[in-house]
């Protein structure tokens, strides 16, 4: 009975000793391509919640919609990342730190962003400080995490 209890009392600490809070980066990133499902201002980042600046019942917006949505970035497991956009490529480098969830990513060039999309896109990843997600949906947000991008697999 003794042992018992005591398996009863340690069990517990175990299972709160082998809780991992840290992301599993490689799920997250390294998991297919990611396209732009939309922009994000006035949000709460952590209940990711915002107001969408692309509305589908706004004329411009189902057009921007249907532009954005084609834009992608594909992360790769040797610490690049490549994607498209309105008539342009890109690439650079990503850092992710999966304990406290902060992203870094830092072009190569000069990308195309003459189409207004392409340059409001590439200013949203040039901002990324953090990140949120899992193998399905991926947020990124600047510093002070008051806007955001939504991404999800294509």
């Amino acid at each position: 009975m003794k042992h018992i209890l005591y398996l009863l009392l340690v069990l517990p600490l175990l299972m709160l000793g082998s809780c991992n809070t840290e992301d599993d980066i490689d799920e997250i990133f390294i998991s297919g391509t990611w396209n732009v499902v939309n922009y994000f201002g006035k949000a709460n980042w952590e209940k990711r919640n915002g107001e969408p600046f692309y509305k589908m019942y706004e004329k411009e917006g189902e057009q921007a919609l249907k532009i954005i949505s084609t834009f992608s970035i594909t992360f790769s497991k040797d610490g690049t990342f490549a994607g498209t956009m309105q008539n342009a490529t890109f690439d650079g480098k990503w850092q992710a730190n999966g304990k406290d969830r902060t992203i870094r990513l830092t072009l190569n060039g000069s990308p195309n962003t003459s189409p207004r999309y392409n340059k409001q896109f590439i200013e949203y990843l040039k901002d990324a400080a953090f990140y949120q997600g899992d193998s399905n949906v991926l947020l990124l947000a600047p510093e002070e995490k008051k806007t955001y991008i939504q991404l999800r697999h294509k």
